[in-house]
């Protein structure tokens, strides 16, 4: 059983620019979100890094450590995934060797504070050999993400790996969570179900579309959500195969813009205009994306 998942950095969870890679932040928080054998999966970040100069003393390894947060993990924006960070990130700084020697992930579980040992955890990297070596020298289990230019790979796309990740621990545990974040990456559906049925799984959700039309103004092209219902199965590994996600009818486009000039007409979307004054009831918000959406304002009491 897998209780430990372990996550390399550099071209993994990032690109060559320190970027991180689509999907990668959903995936970590739905991962972190993991059980097996009814506990939390424990997660944590393996590196390499550099050195110290002879002799190794503390001092040297943690002015380091505080090097690399600094400079290469905190500018990435996954610091938060892995704190605390002195138990859920160890770097070849720490182990005096680099991956894949075995001592650097005895080196992360004792960081860890885990009783776990290496056959039940997961590595996820992008190197094949350090692959390689983990699955048949250390007895771990393995994901290989797509290098550039690679023909070998477990996967090439984050928003599939919780899935994958989930297939390995225990899918009934974890499957439903790992498919939404799939769901919510790939195709932006919000408020996912899941159900099965006899030929695979039948999804309910709603998605984000533009919409336009005479009378619309400023709020031509604003994003309204709208019911969906789709179908897909689930690969021998877990993976998602065959997604089909319907789309908003005509009819459904046209009421929701017809529903938008009205809100116009009487002055129902915008800022709150003030106590004892009639308050809009809708406000467009920008998301990650930069697509301007029509949301229902939340109120407090007075």
């Amino acid at each position: 059983m897998i209780r430990v998942v372990m996550f390399d950095l550099g071209l993994t969870l990032i690109d060559d620019h320190g970027r991180p890679f689509p999907h990668v932040k959903e995936s970590l928080a739905s991962i972190q979100g993991f059980v097996g054998g009814g506990k939390p999966v424990q997660s944590c970040l393996v590196s390499d890094f550099k050195m110290p100069a002879p002799p190794p003393t503390p001092a040297k390894i943690k002015a380091l450590f505080e090097e690399y947060l600094q400079v290469f993990l905190e500018p990435t924006g996954l610091r938060s995934f892995f704190e605390p960070v002195q138990k859920r990130i160890t770097l070849s700084t720490h182990a005096g060797a680099v991956k894949p020697d075995r001592h650097v992930f005895t080196k992360a579980l004792e960081r860890l504070g885990t009783t776990a040992t290496l056959d039940q955890c997961l590595f996820i990297t992008e190197k094949g050999t350090h692959v390689d070596v983990a699955r048949n020298e250390h007895g771990m289990q393995t994901l290989l993400f797509r290098e550039p230019g690679a023909n070998r790979f477990d996967f090439d796309d984050w928003s599939q790996a919780p899935l994958l990740v989930a297939h390995l621990i225990e899918p009934g545990e974890n499957g439903e969570a790992a498919v939404k974040t799939y769901l919510s990456g790939v195709r932006g559906l919000d408020d996912v179900s899941v159900e099965p049925t006899a030929d695979g799984f039948t999804m309910h959700g709603r998605v984000w579309r533009p919409i336009s039309g005479p009378g619309l103004g400023e709020l031509e092209g604003v994003h309204v959500s709208f019911p969906v219902e789709g179908h897909f199965t689930r690969g021998p590994r877990g993976a998602v195969e065959d997604l089909r996600v319907g789309e908003p009818s005509t009819e459904q486009l046209a009421e929701a813009a017809s529903f938008v000039r009205s809100l116009v007409r009487n002055k129902q979307i915008g800022p709150a205009s003030g106590r004892g004054v009639s308050r809009p009831t809708h406000e467009v918000a920008v998301d990650e994306q930069g697509r301007r959406r029509l949301v229902r304002k939340r109120f407090t009491a007075l």
